[in-house]
């Protein structure tokens, strides 16, 4: 049983697969393995992964295509070490990422993320941001007013994703995720420190305005937030997107639910220590204005 197994899920990703396993299997450490999951691919994934030789790498294959978030599951279940990582097909991990994420995982953290870097290749562009880190006491209020990290970029105890039922067929699957695992107390917090270079491009799949629609109305990611809303700030609230986007509602009504959440989400916050409180009041502040610009335009798109 190895020590990690790194999760990939591929389709069609015969552009950018073969950087993001190479990548991949340089920053392990010997005691893992890198499981990538050909999900129905069509194009030339399983050949350029044939060219890659190395005994850390599996690959598991379907014939039909089962989804991100049920190929996660099917890695899960095919796999057995003591942690999991996630990677992408068209992201490059940093050497230096899982030793440190393993160090904070021994350490005592449930799931652990890194910064990313944005990576515009056509471009020849990296684009780094401060890497600010999120303590376990901070991560639940960052989000509840966006996702603050890439899928990417996580590692965690096996038995604490497991515990939560573990993946779900919804759009943003991993955001969904980190809600259920933050209303279960576990300890989720982001390192400062790059651990990846995230690729933007036009085609992926969270560049798509009907993707963020269906996770914004998605009733089970809502079910999730409104859960962690209780637990935190002591009632129900809707996710400040969905706010956003609330057509129907007459706009008064909207304003009135945004100062609310504001007020409950300020009280709720007032133990954190100053510095983080601080970040976390302006991340507030951003998403508010961002949010009450959209209801007073009738704009869907935040």
């Amino acid at each position: 049983m190895p020590l990690l197994s790194v999760l990939l899920p591929v389709k069609n990703g015969d552009q950018t697969i073969e950087g993001a396993v190479r990548s991949t299997l340089r920053g392990m450490p010997k005691d893992s393995e890198l499981v990538v999951f050909n999900d129905g691919s069509t194009d030339r994934t399983v050949s350029k992964l044939a060219t890659i030789v190395d005994s850390r790498l599996r690959i598991d294959s379907s014939d039909e295509s089962r989804g991100v978030a049920m190929g996660l599951n099917h890695l899960l279940e095919i796999t057995d070490s003591k942690y999991v990582a996630r990677m992408d097909a068209d992201d490059y991990s940093l050497p230096w990422r899982f030793i440190q994420q393993l160090h904070a995982l021994r350490s005592g953290t449930d799931v652990v993320f890194t910064h990313r870097v944005d990576w515009r290749p056509e471009r020849k562009r990296v684009t780094p941001t401060a890497p600010l880190a999120i303590s376990d006491r901070a991560f639940p209020y960052y989000l509840m007013l966006s996702n603050p990290v890439a899928h990417s970029t996580m590692a965690a105890l096996r038995q604490t994703v497991v515990s939560v039922g573990g993946y779900r067929n919804v759009p943003s699957e991993d955001y969904d995720l980190w809600l259920r695992l933050a209303a279960a107390r576990a300890d989720l917090r982001r390192l400062a420190l790059w651990g990846l270079a995230y690729r933007l491009h036009p085609s992926q799949i969270t560049a798509s305005t009907e993707w963020r629609h269906r996770s914004w109305s998605d009733p089970l990611i809502a079910e999730a937030f409104s859960l962690l809303s209780v637990q935190r700030l002591g009632e129900p609230s809707r996710r400040l997107v969905a706010i956003g986007a609330d057509q129907a509602t007459p706009q008064a009504d909207l304003l009135r639910e945004l100062g609310e959440f504001g007020r409950r989400f300020k009280a709720a916050i007032h133990h954190l220590e100053r510095p983080e409180r601080y970040l976390v009041k302006r991340k507030l502040a951003q998403r508010i204005t961002d949010v009450t610009t959209a209801v007073m335009n009738r704009a869907a798109v935040l």
